[in-house]
């Protein structure tokens, strides 16, 4: 595992050479090369931060794999929120403390979001519920 320094400093170094123009031919690959490299070494609790950074520098390079909800449905913040649906108070017990635990372990992945992205989270959220039978589409509330 490589230490946060380490993280740090390989980062700002490939933000660097975007900035200065030596990324050579194929971004493409130094993207890719980039994130086999650090993202595979991430402590877990450093995961989100270097996953958004990562997301940062293939932006700079003019690369994107989708949409803002896309990329957050594929990283960690979805790993995190599909893992805090395993503590939710149960539904049948207390409604309310239920849908704001919801709310709660779903704002990371909403967090800078535009109205369609937004959306299509919500949307995804949903999908998940109805899937776990945790609610149905008439329940959910967004």
């Amino acid at each position: 595992m490589l230490t946060r320094e380490e993280i740090a400093a390989r980062l700002d170094e490939a933000e660097n050479a975007i900035r200065d123009g030596q990324v050579g031919s194929n971004p493409h690959e130094f993207i890719e090369t980039l994130w086999a490299q650090v993202q595979g070494q991430t402590p877990p609790d450093l995961r989100i931060e270097v996953h958004d950074r990562l997301l940062e520098l293939t932006g700079l390079l003019g690369i994107r794999s989708g949409s803002l909800a896309q990329e957050r449905l594929g990283s960690p913040r979805w790993d995190m929120f599909l893992a805090a649906l395993e503590d939710l108070p149960d539904a049948t017990q207390d409604d309310s403390a239920f849908w704001r635990a919801v709310e709660d372990v779903k704002a990371p992945l909403l967090e800078g979001c535009t109205e369609e992205c937004s959306a299509e989270i919500e949307a995804a959220v949903q999908a998940e519920l109805n899937k776990r039978g945790l609610a149905t589409l008439g329940d959910f509330e967004p």
